[in-house]
């Protein structure tokens, strides 16, 4: 049985293919994440876009370190073709290999790996969240939250949250910029998840508490301009008022 014989949408209408579309692309990035990050986790598989093609599917993938993938003369690629084809029973027409086009600093699948890497490895998670949450922000990032949860060094499970900056939830906004990410780990105690969430510099333009102050040196001009504006306006209104009011005396007074 393949991975896709786990959809079970009928149907061949739009709606219908397009779930199938979107189910097929989550199926192959949960799949794909799993794989790579036992194979060549130095590859940094950060996700996976699916495309219909005239011969198939066009996958591309994107990732940190590209050549890791592509192997030497392509080796690496061709089998990760057979084991997607084996694995999902689709043809693939085109396998594309890309680097992320976002710095990783501000990529929260590849923070989330690597701060599962290094909890995993034995690191302070307090000490590996700042760390990360500190070149978030040089790079840009308005805001970036953290949160670790799952069986560290106690029998109990842990709850840890690091954050800084703005961070946004809902909204268009945030659909849009903002980059999460997810991993998990193994440790002797149990499995731990780590949560990333960053909000890329991009949504500085679009919210709309950002307000900037300008010098009054530099505003002079524009400041003079709203004011004879608001003169002009306030001088046409004044005569039109006292247009108005003499023609209503010389209609009485007849």
């Amino acid at each position: 049985m393949s991975v896709a014989d786990k959809i079970k949408i009928k149907g061949t209408s739009t709606k219908a293919r397009v779930l199938k579309q979107l189910m097929l692309k989550f199926l192959l990035n949960e799949w794909l994440k799993k794989k790579l990050s036992e194979e060549a986790p130095l590859a940094g598989f950060v996700s996976a876009d699916i495309q219909v093609a005239p011969l198939g599917y066009k996958i591309i993938i994107e990732c940190r370190n590209p050549r890791i993938l592509i192997g030497r003369r392509g080796s690496r690629r061709r089998k990760l073709i057979e084991d997607i084809k084996e694995a999902f029973g689709i043809e693939i027409a085109r396998l594309e290999i890309v680097s992320v086009k976002t710095p990783p600093e501000l990529n929260a699948q590849l923070v989330a790996e690597s701060i599962a890497r290094a909890i995993e490895r034995g690191a302070n998670p307090r000490r590996v969240a700042y760390f990360y949450i500190q070149q978030a922000l040089e790079k840009g990032a308005l805001g970036i939250e953290i949160r670790v949860r799952g069986r560290l060094r106690r029998k109990r499970s842990q709850k840890l949250r690091f954050a800084s900056g703005k961070i946004l939830y809902t909204g268009d906004v945030a659909e849009k910029f903002v980059s999460r990410g997810y991993a998990r780990f193994q440790l002797r105690t149990g499995t731990v998840g780590v949560q990333v969430r960053i909000v890329l510099p991009e949504a500085l333009s679009y919210l709309v508490d950002n307000v900037e102050i300008a010098h009054p040196e530099i505003s002079k001009d524009a400041v003079q301009e709203v004011e004879d504006i608001i003169n002009k306006e306030y001088n046409e209104i004044l005569t039109k008022f006292s247009e108005e009011t003499i023609e209503k005396g010389e209609g009485s007074e007849s």
